[in-house]
């Protein structure tokens, strides 16, 4: 069981004091904000006609509503029927046909001028990325509009959207007849940090429309945060800590390039500030865990040393512990054992000092997994136990959850099969209890694997099945990609070669989506077999190829058995 992201186990900064709630009624609030704005907006409501093109830019969806609801009972628009049309698909290409056809649905009234409210664009704009399609076709049939549309549209994006349109459809933008700024009430600057930066939900428990949003919120906060010409201290802190959360978050999507590009710039902000040096730890951190999950070993280990040096610099002795504890996982994974079991006691023995009782019971959980994998049981077993301990004392239900998994694996691999059961059993009974679906999937997984390798098919594909629908929910495109390659064996070794063949391509495609290298290189010779038993040896040799490639970047203890796989394919001419 992978352990979990360090930031979740770390301290997370305190709201900064101008984001107090404000004790203004929101409607009052936005209005006094923004009356100007809003007068304005009105006149160019009473005034347009036909084919009219507005913009109203602000930043969430709340004080939209709001807007809207004052213009409807303003003097300046009666007469007016308000016609909200909704374009929320990130997929969208085509707007003008899905708003003809949404807009036959809308009975018209005669004595009404409409007014077309056109949201939720920004989902297909994107926040990213060259060319969105659907502002390419905005720009190409924009005279199509004119006849088609012969309305006054507002199209109500948040201001990174608004950039984009002006970037990606020039042509559709120098056709608007206003563009209209509404300020962000502090009261939904308040809500959006409590739902994000201040929530104290798991992230385990998050569905994919759960994170969606979180990103969505995040990306807002962004624009609200984003410093002035000379910020001040208080800016950069805040601008910092929503571009962390925003990589975390993507993070948890299996958004790793995204991850990436956001942690980079917040760091790139914290470094330049001497009183950002924690965050810059933290970073350092996150960024270390990135890159040992996609293969960057060296430059891992670099990150998770400077951070160390940061927090020893500081004081910081609870977040070093929890670097520590990752930079020992790394050295685990290079089967330098001995520096493994070196860095978990530095953490122990700061976990201990500073009576950090979670910190103490991850670092026993990951000594219990190292003995495991050296084949010492019982060391293993004696570690769990003690890390189920304090879980139980201190009521960490989460990480009783992921060693009771853990130990259901010993226990299987024992040949213990009642027993694993029984402890998967009691895994699942707490994931479920607390909905901390990610241990959930991951639970129903091993039972998959104990099922098969009972010779029990059918309850192993459903065990996989169910895990891989929870993966798929919450956006675990690391875990559907682990359960696709499950499933493609048990279809190989059932002889339904191409369902097989299928699976496995998924789970490629999906690893390398997200630059998870360490786990290309099985999925990659279990295709090479397939090929070397139709006879395709030279497709074989290309899957061996990369998959030793891979596996030598990451240092596997696989890549001999690969190179040794080429060796029996490949003529001793070919090999000189």
């Amino acid at each position: 069981m992978p352990s979990k992201p360090p930031s979740e186990s770390e301290p997370a900064l305190a709201p900064p004091d101008e984001l107090t709630p404000t004790a203004l009624d929101p409607v009052e609030e936005f209005v006094s904000l923004n009356a100007e704005a809003i007068a304005k907006l009105a006149t160019f409501i009473d005034f347009a006609e036909g084919f009219t093109i507005g913009f109203v830019e602000i930043n969430f969806l709340v004080d939209l509503e709001i807007l809207i609801q004052q213009l409807k009972t303003h003097p300046n628009c009666e007469g007016t029927q308000f016609i909200e049309l909704e374009f929320s698909d990130p997929h969208l290409r085509f707007l003008k046909d899905v708003l003809l056809e949404q807009l036959a649905a809308v009975p018209l009234k005669p004595d009404q001028k409409p007014i077309l409210w056109i949201k939720g664009l920004e989902y297909s704009i994107g926040m990213s990325g060259e060319y969105p399609p659907m502002l390419v076709d905005l720009n190409f049939v924009r005279d199509a509009y004119t006849d088609q549309v012969p309305y006054p549209v507002l199209f109500c994006l948040p201001d990174y959207a608004i950039n984009r349109m002006i970037k990606f459809a020039p042509d559709f933008w120098s056709w608007k007849s206003g563009l209209f700024r509404f300020q962000t009430r502090s009261s939904t600057q308040q809500q959006a940090a409590d739902n994000t930066l201040f929530s104290d939900r798991i992230r385990g428990s998050l569905q994919l429309a759960d994170w969606q949003e979180r990103i969505d919120q995040l990306e807002r906060l962004a624009m609200e945060y984003r410093p002035s010409s000379d910020p001040s201290r208080e800016e950069l802190a805040n601008w910092c800590r929503v571009l962390m959360e925003l990589g975390i978050a993507y993070r948890g999507q299996g958004e790793v390039a995204q991850a990436e590009y956001h942690l980079r710039r917040a760091l790139e902000v914290a470094a330049g500030v001497e009183t950002l040096q924690r965050q810059q730890g933290l970073l350092l951190h996150e960024l270390g865990w990135i890159c040992n999950n996609t293969g960057r070993v060296q430059e891992a280990e670099t990150l998770y040393k400077k951070s160390i040096e940061i927090k020893e610099t500081l004081g910081d002795d609870g977040n070093k512990a929890a670097t520590l504890h990752q930079l020992g996982i790394l050295k685990a994974k290079q089967g330098d054992i001995d520096a493994a079991i070196a860095l978990y006691q530095q953490s122990l023995d700061i976990t201990e000092k500073i009576g950090d009782a979670q910190g103490q019971a991850a670092t026993l959980h990951e000594l219990g997994n190292l003995k495991a994998d050296q084949g010492e049981t019982e060391a293993a077993i004696a570690l769990y136990q003690q890390s189920l301990d304090i879980q139980e004392q201190i009521g960490n239900v989460q990480g009783q959850a992921a060693t009771l998994h853990q130990l259901g694996n010993l226990k299987a691999d024992q040949g213990e099969i009642e027993d694993a059961i029984a402890l998967y059993q009691q895994s699942l009974d707490i994931t479920e209890k607390i909905g901390n679906v990610q241990t959930q999937a991951a639970t129903l997984h091993q039972l998959g694997i104990l099922k098969a390798n009972q010779g029990e098919i059918e309850d192993a594909i459903a065990l996989y099945q169910q895990s891989l629908d929870i993966e798929e929910q919450i956006g675990n495109v690391q875990g559907q990609a682990a359960t696709l390659h499950c499933l493609g064996i048990l279809k190989a070794n059932q002889g339904e070669i191409d369902e097989a063949i299928q699976l496995f391509e998924e789970s490629v495609r999906i690893k390398r989506q997200i630059g998870h290298l360490p786990g290309l290189p099985p999925t990659l010779s279990s295709l090479a077999f397939i090929a070397e038993r139709q006879g395709d040896i030279a497709t074989a040799k290309t899957y061996l190829q990369e998959a030793l490639a891979i596996a030598q970047r990451v240092g596997s203890p696989d890549a001999a058995l690969y190179q040794s796989r080429l060796a029996q394919l490949s003529p001793p001419t070919e090999l000189a």
